[in-house]
C-alpha cells in the first residue's frame, strides 16, 4: 500500500503547480516523520561529538545541464548555469573560509583539464544512446566538447576555480563527479565505459596532485561500483530509504554515505527562515540519533542559496561544532572513521 501511494506520489507531483507543491512538501515535511532515521549500529565521532555532518558540492559547469530534459534550450541553459557557477564559487568559497568549513567538492573530471584536443578524449570507450534520465538519443556524448580551453571557453574547464579551492583557508576535499557527468546505472552504462570514464578522472586530478577519494554519482544515477574500487575511491554518496543515518560499507567494501537534502531554491517561494527551520531539523536531528546529516548543493544556485541560506547553515552547524556536539567532515573524512 505504502509503494502505491509513493508511485501515485511521484507521478502527480511534477504536474502540480508551483504553489501547491510547495504547501504539500509543507505538509510531507511536518507530519511524513521527517527527517527520517535509520539506527544501524555502534556510533563514533571525533572529541565525543553526538552527530556528523557532510557537505558535498556538485561541481560541473556546463557538463550536467548539456542533455537536461527540464529546459527547451538544454544548450543555452547550460551555458547560464555555468556562468551563474562560476560567479558563486568563490562566494562559496569565501563562505566556508569564514567559518573554517571543509566539503567535498565533487567535481566533474573535465574541469580539471587547462585545455583538451577531440582527439585527446577519443581512447574513451562511449555509452550508448539513452533518454530515460537526461536527452541523449542521438549523436556523440562529447559532442559538446570545445575542445578549446578555460580563457575561451571556461564553461567547460576550470583549472583557474579548482586553484582557488585547494588554496583556501579550510582545507576542501576535491571528489570526483565522473569525468564528463556520465550516467553510470548498471543497465546503462558497461562496466568498460565505466572504468574508462573512472581513469580519465584519476589520471587528470593526479597531475594537479590530487587523490581521488570520493564519488558523486551524477543525478543519483549509482551503480559501476567495481570501477571505483579498482581506481582507489572509498566512498560514494547514495540516496537512501533513509535521510540520516550511520556510514556503512556498502558496495564493494566502500563507505556508503547518506544524501540527506540539498540546499535550494526551489521555486517555491518558502521564506528564508522556512528553509532554516528545514535544515537545522536535519542537523538536530542526527545529534539526537547519533547519525550523519549529509547537505549537498550546486554552486549554480541562486543568490538567495549562495547570499543568505548557505551563511546562515554554515553559522549554525559551526556553533554545535563549537558546543562539542557536531563532528563536521568531507566524505573521505567520514570514510576514514568508518573503516578505523
Amino acid at each position: 500500500m505504502i509503494t502505491k501511494i509513493k508511485s501515485i506520489y511521484s507521478n502527480v507531483y511534477p504536474s502540480l503547480p508551483k504553489s501547491i507543491q510547495g504547501n504539500l512538501s509543507k505538509l510531507i515535511f511536518k507530519y511524513g516523520n521527517k527527517p527520517t532515521v535509520k539506527n544501524n549500529g555502534s556510533k563514533k565521532f571525533p572529541g565525543g561529538c553526538k552527530g556528523g555532518v557532510v557537505i558535498s558540492a556538485d561541481f560541473e559547469l556546463a557538463w550536467a545541464w548539456r542533455y537536461t530534459k527540464t529546459n527547451k534550450e538544454p544548450f543555452k541553459h547550460a551555458l547560464k548555469k555555468a556562468k551563474q557557477e562560476i560567479v558563486n564559487i568563490p562566494v562559496f568559497v569565501k563562505s566556508l573560509e569564514e567559518y573554517n568549513i571543509p566539503i567535498t567538492w565533487a567535481t566533474v573530471g573535465h574541469l580539471f583539464l587547462d585545455s583538451c584536443k577531440k582527439e585527446d578524449h577519443d581512447w574513451m570507450r562511449r555509452i550508448p544512446h539513452f533518454d530515460n534520465h537526461w536527452l541523449f538519443d542521438k549523436g556523440d556524448w562529447y559532442d559538446y566538447d570545445p575542445c578549446s580551453d578555460y580563457k575561451k571557453a571556461p564553461e567547460w574547464y576550470a583549472p583557474d576555480l579548482i586553484e582557488l579551492i585547494l588554496n583556501s583557508k579550510a582545507k576542501h576535499e576535491i571528489g570526483s563527479h565522473s569525468f564528463s557527468h556520465l550516467h553510470f546505472n548498471d543497465n546503462i552504462c558497461p562496466d568498460f565505459v565505466a572504468d574508462d570514464d573512472i581513469k580519465a578522472c584519476v589520471d587528470a586530478a593526479a597531475k594537479l596532485d590530487i587523490k581521488l577519494e570520493s564519488m558523486v554519482f551524477p543525478g543519483g544515477t549509482n551503480g559501476n561500483y567495481q570501477a571505483l574500487a579498482k581506481h582507489g575511491f572509498t566512498n560514494y554518496r547514495q540516496n537512501s530509504e533513509y535521510d540520516l543515518f550511520y556510514p556503512k560499507i556498502g558496495k564493494c567494501n566502500l563507505v556508503k554515505l547518506p544524501s540527506s537534502f540539498s540546499i535550494e531554491d526551489t521555486g517555491f517561494n518558502w521564506s528564508k527562515e522556512y528553509y532554516i527551520h528545514r535544515y537545522k531539523k536535519y542537523v538536530d536531528k542526527a545529534i539526537e540519533t547519533g547519525t550523519v546529516c549529509h547537505a549537498w548543493f550546486h554552486p549554480s544556485e541562486s543568490l538567495l542559496v549562495v547570499n543568505e541560506l548557505f551563511p546562515e547553515f554554515l553559522k549554525y552547524i559551526s556553533g554545535l561544532r563549537e558546543k562539542g556536539d557536531l563532528f563536521i567532515g568531507t566524505m573521505s573524512q567520514f570514510s576514514s572513521l568508518i573503516k578505523q
